[in-house]
């Protein structure tokens, strides 16, 4: 029995219909293992720190998505930087900057800047080590005058040993892990690199390169610089000579995108890592964080949450990684 001319065409509609839906599964199958969306634990992630955006706490977060451990301080924390020795170099609360140290059941401080009066520091990282891997000297980026400076690490009152004015208030500092020189987030989007040697500027980059809206920047130990373009949802690299190596907009990034972003480099099993951690607001808030080849720029994963629960709104999130360089 011949079918009708009308059921051929039934039939064909179907069998199309099939063959697209399975394509389109198949097409957003690929997509969504790639940027890890159906399994972000499949991206191996370091252990974490959050300071937290709304909760005057620092928490961990392990390899394996479950919290370690959180802190909690009498007011707000703006940074965190682990240290050669397990102990973290924290920003913010009543200490201004203190060094925090995990021991059984609990914390303690050794010691903090709460009696160093007139500054507003919003990031700091240590310079210089002891044996044991503790900072001695510590690198502050003070906003409220203008400048970086070099103090003490083991002093309530400590002694400022070296400083550098600024024409713009500082949001980030750096240590360049190529030259050992100071890199320098201003207000206006300008990144400068300080030789403190000789006090003076030795690079820089800002609005005549084409930077609008700067969220972070960070020199990788092989000499490029990594910089967070939030107008668009960029990552830029550049290489000393200020030429552009690469450009990646971060997947699901609106624009304008960030509200804060980290930008952290460090290597494991030989593949040179960039981790951004970005929090946006716009409607419903989001943490993203993404791991970049820092010499393509591919975006190998992303993960929005661990294995439970979600990412905690963050004004930072590192690696607890000590810098690069140390064991």
């Amino acid at each position: 029995m011949k079918s009708s001319p009308r059921s051929a065409v039934d039939s064909w509609r179907q069998t199309r219909k099939q063959k697209m839906s399975f394509a389109l599964a198949l097409f957003l199958l690929a997509n969504s293992q790639a940027w890890g969306e159906t399994k972000p634990s499949r991206m191996a992630l370091p252990g974490l720190l959050f300071c937290h955006r709304d909760k005057n706490i620092l928490s961990r977060i392990n390899s394996k998505g479950k919290a370690d451990w959180d802190y909690e301080a009498d007011g707000p924390l703006v940074d965190v930087q682990p240290q050669p020795s397990g102990q973290y170099l924290v920003t913010g609360g009543p200490q201004k900057v203190f060094l925090l140290q995990r021991v059984w059941r609990g914390f303690q401080v050794p010691w903090g800047w709460e009696k160093l009066e007139g500054v507003s520091i919003r990031c700091v990282v240590g310079s210089n080590w002891d044996d044991t891997g503790n900072p001695t000297l510590v690198l502050a980026a003070d906003a409220k005058n203008s400048r970086v400076f070099l103090a003490d690490a083991k002093s309530r009152d400590p002694k400022i040993r070296w400083e550098f004015k600024l024409p713009s208030p500082p949001l980030v500092v750096r240590v360049c892990p190529d030259s050992n020189n100071f890199l320098v987030l201003l207000e206006n989007s300008t990144v400068e690199e300080i030789q403190y040697q000789e006090d003076k500027v030795v690079w820089s980059m800002g609005k005549e390169d084409g930077l609008v809206d700067v969220r972070d920047a960070i020199r990788g130990p092989w000499g490029h610089t990594f910089v967070a373009e939030g107008k668009e949802g960029l990552i830029l690299c550049f290489d000393p000579g200020k030429k552009l190596v690469w450009k990646t907009h971060l997947p699901f990034a609106p624009s304008p995108a960030f509200q804060e972003i980290t930008l952290t480099t460090y290597k494991k099993k030989k593949k040179r890592t960039l981790m951004a951690a970005v929090h946006w607001g716009e409607g419903p808030a989001r943490n993203v964080l993404y791991l970049l080849n820092a010499e393509t720029g591919k975006v190998m994963g992303w993960s929005d949450k661990p294995q439970k629960g979600s990412y905690p709104d963050f004004r930072k999130a590192v690696p607890d990684l000590a810098p690069y360089g140390h064991p």
